[in-house]
């Protein structure tokens, strides 16, 4: 007798239930497919860089040192972008998704914006917890939660817009900050 999920699996393949051979070897493919599938989940949960960004992530967010850097002006904002640098690695070449790598960019990009603001930025640091999202992001891309992925996946051109727009006025924002500079000690 075979299961529903079985049936299932058959129906996708286009595979009729009487037909045992065809049957069994997409079973066996199925099986395969789950055991690489768990067998990467597991590579990347026990990757050493995985258990570096989760303690950055408490860390920066859990112990409120985000918040505390941003209280130096300039280096405190650039040491947080930093520590956020491997969420980046670990999304685009470890998990290998362009979404992920997007949404986690926004996260930082949002977060670097809010401490570019004098004491306002770093109370409301305290409430954006960007590392905390980034970790949540990737433990549903690593897990496999399709609801997750799919709500990232969705998200990830207009993040990819925002953080290209946001990379932009940042730049501006240097530059403007040194012309300043420049009129008056230049």
């Amino acid at each position: 007798m075979i299961s529903n999920r079985k049936k299932d699996i058959l129906n996708e393949a286009g595979i009729e239930v009487g037909d045992n051979e065809s049957i069994e070897k997409t079973l066996s493919k199925e099986e395969k497919r789950r055991a690489e599938k768990e067998a990467k989940r597991q590579a990347l949960l026990a990757d050493p860089l995985f258990t570096t960004i989760s303690t950055i992530h408490k860390v920066m967010d859990t112990y409120m040192i985000d918040p505390i850097l941003g209280l130096f002006p300039g280096i405190g904002d650039l040491l947080s972008s930093l520590c956020a640098l491997p969420f980046l690695y670990f999304a685009l070449f470890k998990v290998k998704s362009i979404s992920l790598t997007l949404a986690c960019l926004f996260n930082i990009i949002i977060d670097a914006l809010i401490g570019f603001i004098p004491i306002i930025g770093d109370i409301c640091d305290i409430f954006h917890r960007s590392y905390k999202k980034n970790m949540e992001l990737i433990v549903k891309y690593v897990n496999d939660d399709e609801k997750g992925i799919k709500e990232t996946r969705n998200k990830s051109l207009m993040m990819g817009v925002f953080a290209i727009v946001f990379v932009g006025l940042l730049y501006l924002l240097v530059k403007i900050l040194i012309n300043i500079f420049h009129q008056f000690f230049g």
